[in-house]
């Protein structure tokens, strides 16, 4: 490809790209956070972690520790917007008092799905090892090919739709206002709003309907999304509060017995990382969303764990 046609070639992704953008200048961002009620003085163009949506030319921040990077720099105007959206509906409803909202209801299983078609799927693992391990050819997993990349052997199985789900769970995420008991019990701020996730099996009678009814990212309909929440969600934030609660103990007791001072720096990092990661195996409230009330009391735990150690975070 001469020098002229690799020009035209990225010209015309670019066109692509900005064809594919709702707002597409800076005037006409503006224009839409006037239509919609977005104060100016919730974004900045240079990045500005006290705002709550800031941006540079190749990357949108927002949130704590949130950020998008973009190919191209009118790309930013729709994500910028988008997130300035998320913080206008949470500045309403945090204005009216309710002590926590419902953000998103999906199903999720653990196991690592790469395709869905008809009533099979196609999952994946991986194992930290060369050659085949028989243990997993005898379970019906398929050897792949061995990542010398990424130093791991790939296995792929096909199974059932309904044995995925029978396995599957429900996952509810919500913001909650921290009051009282969350800032006694888990040391977060009081007053301040955290996002939190509780996780429920899959109701018997509800698999069918799911499975029909569900796409690939693991999105469910409206109707689907209210009958599970009204199922299920009766108890969510007691449900959640004790579960994090116990996490919390079950954590705390691991990085105990993970700790050895025979052990070297790096050592004891993998150790207690090993015995945190253990400790959530099973809990409904364990999760990995950044900032969250899960992931907070993981830092904090940690935090002590090193601090016994003498280590450097």
């Amino acid at each position: 490809m001469t020098n002229e046609e690799q020009k035209a070639y990225h010209a015309k992704q670019e066109q692509e790209r900005l064809n594919n953008c709702k707002i597409k200048t800076l005037e006409q961002f503006l224009d839409e956070c006037k239509k919609v009620g977005i104060d100016m003085d919730w974004f900045s163009f240079t990045c500005d972690r006290s705002k709550p949506v800031s941006m540079d030319d190749d990357t949108v921040y927002y949130g704590k520790s949130g950020e998008t990077i973009v190919a191209y720099d009118f790309q930013r105007w729709d994500v910028a917007f988008r997130e300035l959206l998320i913080y206008k509906e949470e500045s309403e409803w945090e204005a009216t008092g309710a002590p926590y909202r419902i953000t998103s209801v999906k199903w999720k299983s653990d196991a690592n799905i790469q395709l869905s078609y008809g009533n099979t799927m196609m999952i994946r693992e991986y194992r930290f090892s060369e050659h085949p391990e028989q243990e997993m050819l005898d379970d019906g997993w398929v050897y792949d090919h061995y990542d010398r990349y990424m130093v791991y052997s790939v296995y792929y199985k096909k199974v059932s739709t309904g044995g995925i789900m029978r396995k599957a769970f429900i996952v509810f995420t919500f913001t909650k206002r921290t009051d009282k008991r969350d800032a006694e019990t888990f040391g977060f701020e009081d007053g301040s709003y955290l996002i939190g996730s509780y996780r429920y099996p899959v109701p018997h009678d509800l698999r069918a309907r799911i499975m029909s009814e569900r796409d690939f990212k693991f999105r469910l309909s409206e109707e689907l999304r209210k009958t599970l929440t009204e199922r299920l969600a009766k108890n969510l934030i007691e449900d959640e509060f004790n579960d994090l609660r116990a996490l919390q103990e079950a954590k705390r007791n691991a990085l105990d017995v993970a700790f050895d001072p025979r052990l070297s720096a790096e050592d004891q990092k993998k150790a207690f990382a090993r015995a945190s990661n253990s400790a959530e195996v099973g809990n409904p409230a364990a999760d990995n969303y950044a900032d969250s009330r899960c992931h907070i009391i993981t830092h904090n735990n940690l935090r002590h764990a090193y601090e016994r150690a003498g280590l450097d975070r």
